[in-house]
């Protein structure tokens, strides 16, 4: 195992060795979760309990994280089975869903390692990507001084305070339901308003929250 999640890629001749010593198939699928240490003792307890017999269940303790590896059986779905959720019951745990042979192990383990780094203290269920993807690209960007509540709020303030507040108000609604009757529905008003406040957002801020490259800013934006 620590050779599999060595901070360098190991080669293939490595993974072969790995994957006998394992008695694991290096094309298999593989669930990639990452635990609290303080949650680890009744996670390890619960795969003892309700593996199969057949089950190959790998854990690996580093820093504050452990790491599990479970073994995917053939024809099994890439969600989570309710078997894999009562396991974590309890506990806050980052999935990274399907590592789709050995050689995808180790990353699969880092980006569950990065979205349990991204969890807020005291929290519990499992989280994969798509629930943290904005937050954590949120977080690396502003690390980097690219951060893009900087693409939208400094404009905005050449707006009124209404205005400013209506426009941030449909963007959060629009971006939510992606539709014009949608959001109108909900923000009790004409679908042209909602247009007219699409144009006034980007003649403000030069985003168009209609195109996917732009609308993904401004959800990272308004975070």
């Amino acid at each position: 195992m620590t050779q599999l999640l060595a901070p360098v890629d190991p080669s293939k001749s490595v993974l072969q060795r790995i994957a006998g010593a394992l008695k694991v198939d290096m094309s298999a699928d593989f669930l990639v979760a990452v635990c609290s240490r303080d949650d680890s003792l009744p996670v390890k307890r619960r795969f003892a309990l309700k593996s199969r017999k057949n089950d190959k269940v790998f854990t690996y303790d580093q820093g504050h994280h452990t790491r599990v590896i479970k073994w995917r059986r053939q024809g099994v779905a890439p969600e989570l089975e309710f078997d894999d959720v009562s396991l974590f019951e309890g506990a806050a745990a980052a999935v990274a869903l399907l590592s789709a042979g050995s050689a995808n192990v180790r990353p699969a383990v880092l980006a569950a390692r990065e979205i349990m780094s991204d969890l807020p203290m005291g929290c519990t269920g499992i989280f994969t990507l798509g629930d943290r993807w904005q937050s954590i690209v949120r977080h690396r960007m502003a690390q980097l001084g690219c951060d893009p509540g900087q693409l939208v709020h400094p404009l905005l303030r050449r707006c009124t305070d209404a205005e400013r507040e209506r426009l941030l108000e449909m963007a959060v609604v629009y971006l939510r339901t992606g539709s014009l009757v949608n959001a109108a529905v909900e923000l009790h008003c004409h679908r042209n308003t909602i247009v007219n406040r699409l144009e006034s957002f980007q003649r403000h801020t030069g985003l168009d929250l209609r195109p996917p490259a732009d609308a993904s800013v401004v959800l990272l934006a308004l975070r």
